[in-house]
């Protein structure tokens, strides 16, 4: 069988990351790299004298060269680098913020589809372990029917005054802590819940920054009157690490969860499933989640490598579609518009 050949554009810190984990897929041959730095590109061709690197994106697809590729760039290319992917007939995985633009989404969704494209966006919460557990639990209605959400993401990614420079520093290349961070949580909240049927409201504040939030508040509210507040921060610096919690209330029980593990309280026993009533802990070392090569976790590589597997059995992925990015991105937009500090 012939390998799928892949082309990574964009080898920053994410690109590098994507490089090392789909380089070890047995099915994957990476042909083609393209990077705007030319000096990236000098330091990889030392190691990889038989992958063809270019500085243009534009001539990497045009090379014929590639079935897929990996898009790590900044956010605000995303759209021209996806759009002629898919007019080349190439399937994409693109790095989260799909875009910053809810129409751009659209398009580009409505392309991939009509070409029949593998398509995923780099929201990789879909593949953690405990996320998928969780599912597992409101998939069966272990807790009952679903009534509240307050989900949270804290880092201290922003702990000081920062200068108007720097990707961070700019919505349109996927800065400020709504995009950084709170696109994961709201894409979480997706793939848990369903889409949103409307933002409730929103308030968005700066800390540090300069030109974009450090810290967004925002009510939704999903099908069957399921509510949710939604707390990004950045600017928490309490928190060495980046942490991300649910705690998720239903008429028979509740789930606290965050990356580590989950709690799961159920107000009677539950006989079908062995669950007692009262609190049953579970930390993540409890769960299964096999992979093949562990770079930041088993998430990203679980990620990539469905992503792979999709283009080589010609499938759908199990990750995030564009559709579903754009989704997302509407959210964002709408949380966006009804900010109550502008």
């Amino acid at each position: 069988m012939e390998k799928v050949r892949i082309g990574i554009i964009g080898m920053g810190r994410m690109g590098l990351t994507h490089f090392s984990i789909i380089n070890t897929h047995p099915a994957i041959e990476i042909t083609t790299l393209a990077d705007s730095s030319s000096l990236m590109l000098d330091m990889m061709k030392k190691y990889l004298p038989n992958v063809k690197m270019y500085t243009d994106f534009n001539e990497l697809l045009n090379s014929g060269m590639v079935d897929a590729v990996i898009v790590s760039t900044p956010s605000s290319l995303h759209y021209p680098v996806c759009k002629l992917a898919c007019e080349k007939g190439v399937s994409v995985f693109c790095e989260k913020p799909f875009t910053t633009d809810p129409s751009m989404a659209s398009k580009l969704a409505d392309m991939f589809e009509e070409k029949g494209l593998v398509n995923q966006v780099g929201y990789v919460y879909r593949f953690d372990p405990v996320v998928n557990t969780i599912k597992n639990l409101l998939d069966e209605e272990v807790i009952g029917k679903i009534c509240h959400v307050n989900a949270k993401f804290l880092s201290a990614t922003i702990s000081k005054m920062q200068p108007e420079k720097g990707w961070r520093s700019k919505r349109e290349n996927g800065g400020g802590a709504t995009y950084e961070m709170g696109s994961h949580v709201f894409d979480l909240m997706e793939y848990l819940f369903g889409k949103p049927e409307r933002v409730i409201g929103s308030i968005l504040n700066k800390v540090y920054s300069e030109t974009v939030e450090d810290i967004c508040e925002a009510g939704l509210q999903y099908k069957n009157e399921v509510t949710a507040n939604i707390y990004i921060n950045w600017s928490d610096y309490t928190y060495r690490k980046p942490m991300l919690s649910l705690d998720i209330h239903g008429t028979k029980g509740k789930i606290l969860a965050d990356l580590y593990g989950y709690k799961l309280f159920l107000r009677e026993e539950n006989k079908v499933k062995g669950l007692p009533s009262g609190w049953t802990s579970v930390p993540m070392n409890m769960i299964s989640d096999p992979t093949p090569f562990y770079v930041r976790g088993t998430s990203f590589t679980n990620q990539l490598y469905d992503f792979a597997d999709a283009v080589n059995e010609s499938r759908k992925t199990r990750g995030c579609s564009f559709r579903a990015a754009s989704y997302t991105q509407e959210i964002i937009h709408t949380i966006f518009n009804n900010d109550a500090n502008k």
